[in-house]
């Protein structure tokens, strides 16, 4: 379960930040998403590295989306 929240946190980021990201924004991040799985699945890497990938993409959209204006405590 815990290499499943990589993807809900994707898709919830895309969700937030659709107006931010606009279509094209979306329509990028979705693509790039589905080439790192094709990519992943053609190579046959084991799972846990598309996840190390995807939170990455994660971590970027958030920056992007809120504008590097997030206070960690």
């Amino acid at each position: 379960m815990i290499l499943f929240s990589p993807f809900i946190a994707f898709w919830i980021i895309i969700f937030v930040g659709r107006s931010e990201l606009g279509f094209k924004g979306i329509t990028f991040c979705i693509a790039l998403w589905v080439g790192l799985l094709l990519g992943f699945m053609k190579l046959s890497l084991p799972s846990y590295w598309f996840v190390g990938a995807q939170s990455l993409i994660d971590a970027i959209l958030i920056i992007v989306i809120f504008g590097g204006d997030i206070r960690i405590r």
